[in-house]
């Protein structure tokens, strides 16, 4: 009797912290789906307010081994969510920094390198999954159109099962996949609109980064405020022109003597290939007193360096490597760039 009676308690004990648990979980998990999407709410009612602009600098990595996202640029401005360049890893980290992907109205590409593409097919599936229902362009030179169609077949199969597993009504198949929109940019020099959206006007403009081509930057303008973004490109009197007083140049940048040291490390231990990379690579980059004396010359605003090669940690690193080099031509304000940095311009 007494055993049954201790059987019979340790069952009622068992299944009290069962319910106990139980409750617990249960609550933990609406406490924490809630957190999320009150956190994803409050974060697009920022980014998308009108009154100001907001770039995001997602991803500020190279093709070279970082611990940075590689390269991409967002830009909100007049409820717009602009997208410049989605290099390896950039759909995660935009979710991550809680960015409302499912509101992204466009997508530029610089140029076809895989460190500004890669993660193109992720940007649009992930835009879609998580409930974008409006048409997605994608932006670029030519080349475009293979580039997103070549990603839109590979996904064909994803899509189609995504729709018809959980059904039109969830996965809309209409608003899968992205529009490709090729421009020819002016031969002279000069920028050419390749997109306008309630006031948002965005030029397109070739930059130098032979044997890539065609390769441009782009320059974001709205009620007075502009910004350029370089892309890859070596010293330029296009972007010079393009830069010229701007609020914000958003560029790419290359300590070359440091490159050099590199390569001539990899001479000496007998590495030929990766020697020749490290000479071919400074030939179509900007070096950082190079653009530290362009963005002088144009009078633009503000300076932000990104896509810098090489990566570097630390305070005394970046010192003397960029802030530096940069300070001796460069009397604007200058902010290094770090994977999820924003930066607001207010509007008049």
């Amino acid at each position: 009797m007494k055993i049954k009676q201790n059987q019979s308690i340790l069952l009622g004990l068992h299944l009290t912290l069962f319910l106990m648990f139980s409750c617990s979980w249960d609550q933990f998990v609406l406490n924490r789906v809630t957190e999320n999407t009150n956190v994803k709410s409050k974060a697009a009612k920022e980014l998308l307010d009108k009154d100001k602009i907001t770039i995001v600098l997602t991803g500020t990595g190279s093709p070279l081994p970082s611990e940075s996202i590689q390269n991409s640029t967002a830009v909100f401005v007049n409820g717009q969510f602009l997208v410049f360049d989605c290099g390896d890893g950039v759909a995660m980290a935009m979710e991550k920094l809680h960015l409302p992907v499912t509101e992204i109205n466009a997508v530029f590409v610089t140029h076809f390198h895989s460190d500004h593409f890669a993660d193109l097919g992720e940007v649009i599936d992930r835009s879609w999954l998580l409930g974008r229902k409006k048409n997605l362009n994608v932006y670029g030179p030519k080349g475009i159109t293979e580039l997103v169609n070549g990603f839109l077949k590979s996904y064909n199969l994803e899509y189609y099962y995504r729709t018809k597993h959980h059904g039109e009504e969830i996965m809309p198949s209409q608003w899968s996949g992205a529009k490709p929109n090729e421009f020819y940019p002016k031969s002279d020099g000069s920028s050419k609109i390749v997109y306008e959206k309630d006031g948002v006007v965005v030029h397109a403009f070739f930059v130098n980064h032979v044997p890539v081509e065609p390769a441009v930057g782009y320059r974001i303008e709205y009620k007075g405020k502009s910004i350029v973004i370089s892309g890859d490109t070596a010293d330029s009197e296009v972007l010079k022109k393009q830069s010229s007083g701007v609020d914000f140049l958003i560029s790419e940048v290359m300590n070359k003597s440091m490159i050099a040291n590199i390569e001539k490390s990899y001479e000496t231990i007998g590495n030929p290939k990766f020697t020749k990379i490290m000479k071919d690579i400074q030939l179509y980059h900007i070096d950082v007193s190079e653009l530290a004396k362009l963005a002088e010359e144009a009078k633009v605003k503000t300076l932000v360096l990104t896509h810098m090669i090489p990566f570097v940690k630390g305070y005394f690193q970046t010192k003397s490597i960029y802030k530096d080099p940069v300070r001796k031509e460069f009397n604007g304000d200058l902010i290094i760039a770090e994977d999820g940095k924003r930066i607001e311009i207010p509007l008049p």
